[in-house]
C-alpha cells in the first residue's frame, strides 16, 4: 500500500525535516515511488520491500532480514506497520536508524472507525464495499490497531511529533475530498484514522 496517494505530501514533510543529501531508507517501499521522489528531492534514498521490483535502489526482501545496508539518517514507513510483525519490524528500524536519526511513519488506526465514518463513506464511496462498522471490522480485524502500533514504536522510539491525518480520501483516491475530511477531523465530526509520526531513538535516562 505505497502508491503515490499514500505518500503525497508526506514526501514534503520528510524533505523539510532533513538536510539535503541525507541517507533515507523507505521500508515497505512497494514500487519505489517514494524512493524515486526522495531522490528527485536530493536525498540518497533506498527502498526495501518483499515485493520490490528490480531496481538499483530497491532491495527485494523483508527489512527484518536486510544485511549490509549500513545505517540511515532517516527511515520512512508508509502504511507498512499495520500488517507487520511489530517486534521484529521495530527492532530492524532501530538497528538501521543512526543514533541521531529520524523515523517517519504514516499508518492508520482501523479500530477508530465508527458510525460517523460509515456515514461519510456511504456518501462518497461509489463501490459496492460493505462500509458498515461490522463490515469494516470483519475486513480489517486481523490488522494491528493504531494503539498497538504506537505501543510497539514507543518501546524503541521517542515520538517528537504526531499529527492526525485523513485516510478515507486517500483510500478512495479522491484527493478532492481530503480538505473536507481534515476539516471534519479537526472539529471531531469524523475520526482520524490516519496518523503521521516523527520519532527519534529513545534516550537513556
Amino acid at each position: 500500500m505505497t502508491g503515490s496517494q499514500w505518500w503525497k505530501d508526506f514526501d514534503a514533510g520528510v524533505a523539510a525535516a532533513l538536510p539535503p543529501g541525507s541517507r533515507v531508507l523507505d521500508v515497505g517501499c512497494g514500487d519505489g515511488g517514494l524512493v524515486n521522489r526522495l531522490g528527485e528531492l536530493g536525498f540518497d534514498a533506498l527502498g526495501v520491500d518483499p515485493a520490490a521490483p528490480a531496481h538499483p535502489r530497491l532491495i527485494r526482501g523483508p527489512v527484518e532480514h536486510a544485511q549490509g545496508l549500513g545505517t540511515f539518517d532517516a527511515v520512512t514507513a508508509v502504511m507498512a506497520l499495520h500488517h507487520a510483525g511489530l517486534d521484529a519490524m521495530t527492532a530492524a528500524l532501530a538497528r538501521l536508524l543512526r543514533p541521531d536519526g529520524r523515523l517517519f511513519v504514516y499508518d492508520f488506526d482501523w479500530d477508530a472507525y465508527d458510525d460517523r465514518a460509515a456515514a461519510w463513506l456511504a456518501r462518497h464511496d461509489s463501490s459496492d464495499a460493505d462500509n458498515s462498522v461490522a463490515g469494516w471490522r470483519r475486513e480489517h480485524g486481523d490488522l494491528h490497531a493504531g494503539a498497538t502500533i504506537k505501543e510497539a514504536l514507543d518501546a524503541r522510539f521517542e515520538p517528537l511529533l504526531t499529527a492526525r491525518r485523513p485516510y478515507f480520501a486517500r483510500m478512495l483516491a479522491r484527493h478532492d475530498l481530503e480538505a473536507e475530511e481534515q476539516a471534519l477531523i479537526d472539529v471531531e465530526m469524523l475520526p482520524a484514522l490516519g496518523f503521521w509520526m516523527i520519532a527519534g531513538h529513545t534516550r537513556a535516562t
